[in-house]
């Protein structure tokens, strides 16, 4: 085994799974920069996505730090890490079925009650309120999950889904804003200025609307914690 320089198998395990360290990047939730800075020896990779690049692709996270040439895979039989072995951990570790998703989907909401529910019976002792805390620790982390692994579009589209009917109220400066930006949409949400209200005054119409991303809050119809109209 030859010791080359400081991350020199993440270089090599990205080439032999084809991706690019933009592609990359996205797959471990990490910044395009950070995988450069990996792959040149700028940075060291640390102990968190090492094992985040082990868990997605199969490969002993062990060899990512050490600098070795070719990176091992993690299966019992220890050889040097191919594309194949990619493809059989994507397949089978990971469980990339329907079926496996949804189960894998009930144990983490099942951390998630455990967590939530042991915060709210710790605040009733003597050791303070973890509950707002813990909240907000979930929260960031949502942020910084939809943004680190690029899911936003994806995100937006299952919200989508959820499209309700709701009236909006607003005043008509508010209305002759969002008229001024797209015309031709408030006037088919059936907005109609009248040059004898005030900008103060209010209108209400019935808009479609969807719910917009508010982690720890309500996202479903009718009442979410944010909701956008559709024009």
């Amino acid at each position: 085994m030859k010791i080359i320089q400081r991350n020199e198998a993440v270089r090599a395990l990205r080439k032999i799974i084809g991706l690019t360290q933009a592609e990359f990047a996205v797959m471990i939730g990490a910044s395009k920069d950070a995988v450069v800075s990996w792959e040149t020896g700028r940075n060291e990779l640390s102990e968190t996505f090492a094992r985040r690049i082990a868990l997605a692709t199969g490969v002993d996270g062990r060899t990512l730090r050490l600098g070795v040439s070719v990176p091992f895979s993690a299966a019992a039989d220890a050889h040097f890490y191919t594309k194949a072995d990619f493809e059989r951990h994507q397949q089978t570790e990971l469980g990339l079925t329907e079926a496996a998703a949804g189960r894998r989907l009930e144990h983490c909401l099942d951390t998630l009650r455990l967590l939530f529910e042991a915060a709210a019976r710790a605040s009733e002792d003597q050791t303070g309120q973890r509950w707002p805390g813990l909240l907000d620790s979930f929260m960031q982390w949502g942020e910084s999950a939809r943004e680190d692994f690029k899911l936003g579009p994806q995100i937006d589209a299952q919200l989508a889904q959820r499209r309700f009917p709701a009236g909006v109220t607003q005043t008509y400066h508010e209305w002759r804003a969002m008229a001024r930006q797209d015309p031709a949409a408030l006037r088919a949400a059936g907005f109609q200025d009248d040059p004898g209200k005030g900008d103060r005054e209010e209108l209400r119409l019935e808009l479609n609307c969807v719910p917009g991303w508010a982690p720890g809050r309500s996202m479903q119809p009718p009442k979410p914690a944010v909701m956008r109209a559709v024009l």
